[in-house]
């Protein structure tokens, strides 16, 4: 059986979306919200939420439509019981996202002084209780880059409520860095821990946005450490093995230096293809109107307003988005079928990296609006980042696995 899991904050879960493909087994999630329990049900077979916050939008008959589930959601984790928490077993990883809100620009940044924010410290509190119910082994927490800035310190105190610190851990300098590391020595008080946090950017993940996010990997289990499940090994861990004889050839030309190819690509051609060219195309005055000699295809073509011809490399159709192009003709072009448009909700699920449908459901017969899609994956995690570190996690665990056998 995969490493068990209780998921926190679910929303829509990219959790689950990146981890259950790798072997992993959800015992559990705790989302309070409308839609996001729908999602959860109806791709993933939660419950309806056991525990539900006050307010009025969380009144108990907008949950009608969920039926019976097989796997719990708890909803509101500040009312999880020790009962709760017996009852689910061992649990190998809690994940959670707290509300990003009140650390991000756009939420007014009320920090741990808001609701939102102090959701943080309740789920450093409920790490701590599953450690000793559950035999948690590790924790997994993302949120936006302001918590290494805001003034309320919110990486500090996390950092000392997971090493139990009697006081919030102070940065180096004015800010935490992008990435750091924290180790407990086994003679300190507190729980023996080790913590990784890391920027990750999602753009570099395989999907096509840039998002920042800070993703925080604590291990209670002695053998693992957090910083080998967050951070990649620069080098290899031994010397390379001996090569062969040195090289005897004569060194190339200045022309022909790093980053240059020198390939002839027509008879009357004088461009020489680079793979980092110095100028862009559009601005080279050549026999061929600027045209583009990569390795890489362009994604979107150069803005040309002075009648320099193709403002992307021959030979490609045009670009799925339009670009303004003045082209030399006789009359002007007047081009009225273009307009702005908001992404699709199916492009924004792609953008996260979700299946196309994820969030598509039917709530009493009805199709949902966008809106509640829109704002529930704005709410959730890049999945490809998540997959990543889930792999990297199991990759440690199953490390181990040889040393136990030994041992037993």
């Amino acid at each position: 059986m995969g490493l068990r899991v209780l998921s926190t904050f679910s929303g829509i879960s990219a959790a689950s979306a990146a981890w259950r493909p790798l072997g992993y087994d959800f015992a559990g999630y705790c989302e309070p919200a409308v839609f996001p329990a729908h999602v959860l049900h109806q791709r993933l077979g939660a419950t309806a939420p056991k525990y539900l916050p006050r307010g009025p939008e969380f009144c108990r008959k907008k949950y009608a439509g969920i039926a019976e589930g097989n796997v719990v959601n708890f909803g509101d984790i500040t009312q999880i019981a020790d009962s709760d928490l017996q009852e689910l077993g061992p649990i190998d990883v809690l994940e959670g996202g707290s509300p990003c809100q009140s650390f991000s620009v756009a939420g007014l940044r009320g920090g741990l002084s808001d609701d939102r924010g102090n959701l943080a410290l309740a789920f450093v509190d409920l790490a701590l209780r599953m450690k000793e119910i559950n035999g948690l082994r590790f924790v997994v927490w993302e949120n936006v880059t302001g918590v290494l800035s805001y003034d309320d310190n919110p990486l500090g105190c996390l950092l000392a409520g997971f090493t139990g610190g009697r006081s919030a851990l102070v940065p180096p300098g004015s800010r935490w860095p992008d990435s750091g590391h924290v180790l407990v020595a086994a003679e300190q008080q507190g729980p023996q821990v080790t913590i990784a946090w890391r920027v990750l950017d999602a753009q570099y993940f395989g999907v096509p946005q840039r998002r920042n996010r800070v993703f925080l990997v604590a291990s209670f289990d002695d053998r693992i450490d957090a910083g080998s499940i967050l951070f990649e090994q620069a080098g290899k861990d031994r010397d390379p093995a001996p090569g062969s004889q040195p090289k005897q050839a004569a060194p190339g030309d200045r022309q022909a230096g790093p980053g240059a190819v020198t390939a002839l690509i027509g008879m009357d051609s004088d461009t020489t293809i680079r793979v980092e060219p110095d100028a862009a195309y559009s601005l080279k005055a050549s026999n061929h109107k600027n045209v583009q000699a990569v390795i890489y295809p362009a994604l979107v073509g150069t803005l040309c307003a002075s009648g320099a011809g193709l403002s992307r490399p021959a030979g490609q159709g045009s670009e799925l988005d339009f670009v303004i192009v003045q082209k030399q003709e006789d009359h002007p072009n007047a081009n009225w079928d273009y307009v702005c448009r908001r992404l699709m909700p199916v492009e924004c699920e792609r953008l996260q990296g979700f299946a196309d449908g994820w969030t598509d459901i039917m709530i009493k017969g009805k199709p949902v609006t966008d809106g509640h899609r829109y704002k529930a994956l704005g709410n959730s995690m890049a999945v490809p980042c998540m997959s990543y570190i889930g792999a990297r996690l199991k990759s440690a665990v199953q490390r181990t696995q040889p040393l136990l056998a030994a041992a037993a």
